[in-house]
């Protein structure tokens, strides 16, 4: 019986075992994230009080994530993935603890925020080292699809337990998730010298990423300052789809499918699962097909199923979120995997693509409020529509203009 070489296996002990803490680590986080207004109310604050503590949180979450290639390179991913777990940790604690309960809710927001800020940079610029290089779409998209399903069902799931159960022991709960997250950061994750099976052909990938080479990164960062200027704003148009796609996200998720739709709940999920479906199928071709491709792909079913969620109404609208679902979670794995081959550095793309969900889930808001307000559901959803089509236009042109320049050099 034939088994495959320890060199060629995608899931490797390290990727599983990164998997099953980040699966936990964002679990807690979507417990925390959904249950944020219920908890406020449940101590009579008011839902705009418990909002703009949900929005401190996310503020967090966005401000934390720059720093995480800096805390990657001083502790390792070790460390700072376990810094981050004690952070979101914290905060629950805070959030048992405190009497006044609106002084309890922003320290556990804002512990929490920053937390999964780092966690969610560091996590997912981990990935690279627990697999071979030729094998990291597919890693990418199976931690993508997991952590994608932890949240899909963190979000009701703490909505539903919050509801049922007394509160402290609802943080309980959460601590209980963060603690199963440890055991395997401490036992598979790299500290600040992380054991390549290749190194020379991965020695150009880790210039500056967490724990390698730090004195050789000094001396070379005036010749790689033009360089990175470069990456970021090529990575900025590059994600531009991304970014849009999760406003589509946000608003559907924040604002339900569109005016007087019953079960607006049921339509959300079956966008959320089809996302999680798509990202682990992108996941699984990203090696085979070109990324962009796929992200090209994953866009043009994204503003199909906005322009159908227009159109159909009734049952018929469970296929058009399943349409955008697909190409969400297509969009999800193909930028994440294009990110990391356009930059010098994991945590560099990590952090790019991680703010660029993030703020597109901010701008879901202000979208969505001023778009559903005066505009309309179905103009607003053709507006997102327009935009990704736009936003692809402008990826696109990026990625003709730096294949040129690289053909002229």
């Amino acid at each position: 019986m034939s088994s495959v070489p320890h060199s060629q296996r995608t899931y490797t002990p390290a990727l599983l075992g990164l998997v099953w803490s980040a699966m936990f680590g964002f679990s807690a986080f979507f417990f925390s994230y959904s249950t944020m207004v219920t908890i406020a109310a449940a101590n009579g604050l008011s839902t705009v009080t418990g909002g703009s503590v949900l929005t401190t949180m996310m503020i967090g979450v966005i401000a934390a994530q720059p720093f995480a290639p800096w805390a990657g390179r001083v502790f390792g991913f070790k460390g700072s993935l376990l810094f981050a777990i004690v952070l979101q940790f914290l905060g629950q604690l805070l959030g048992l603890f405190v009497a006044p309960a609106l002084l309890a809710l922003v320290l556990a927001g804002v512990c929490g925020g920053l937390g999964f800020g780092l966690f969610v940079v560091l996590a997912n610029a981990a990935v690279p080292a627990t697999t071979p290089a030729g094998r990291i779409g597919k890693a990418l998209g199976f931690f993508g699809g997991i952590t994608s399903l932890a949240a899909a069902v963190g979000a009701p799931l703490g909505l539903w337990l919050v509801e049922t159960i007394p509160i402290w022991i609802f943080r309980v709960i959460v601590c209980a998730c963060l603690l199963l997250a440890v055991p395997t950061v401490v036992k598979f994750v790299p500290g600040r010298s992380p054991r390549r099976e290749n190194r020379e052909t991965d020695a150009s990938n880790a210039d500056d990423d967490v724990s390698i080479r730090s004195g050789r990164n000094e001396q070379r960062s005036l010749r790689w300052a033009g360089r990175r200027a470069g990456e970021v704003l090529g990575l900025v148009l590059m994600l531009s789809p991304f970014l849009v796609g999760m406003v589509v996200f946000g608003l559907i998720v924040g604002f339900g499918p569109g005016e007087d739709v019953a079960g607006a709940a049921l339509f959300i999920a079956a966008m959320q699962v089809s996302a999680v479906i798509g990202r682990f199928v992108a996941g699984a071709v990203a090696d085979s097909f070109p990324p962009f491709a796929l992200n090209v792909l994953g866009l043009a079913l994204a503003a199909i199923g906005l322009v159908c969620a227009v159109v159909l109404y009734g049952g018929f609208l469970f296929v058009a979120m399943f349409i955008i679902g697909l190409g969400l979670g297509t969009m999800q794995s193909a930028s994440l995997v294009m990110a990391f081959a356009a930059v010098s550095s994991p945590s560099r793309a990590s952090v790019a693509w991680n703010m660029n969900f993030d703020v597109g889930l901010a701008i879901a808001g202000v979208l969505g409020g001023i778009g559903f307000t005066y505009l309309g559901s179905a103009s607003t959803f053709l507006l997102c529509a327009l935009l990704l089509m736009l936003a692809g236009a402008l990826s696109w042109i990026a990625r003709t203009v730096e294949s040129r320049r690289l053909q002229r050099s």
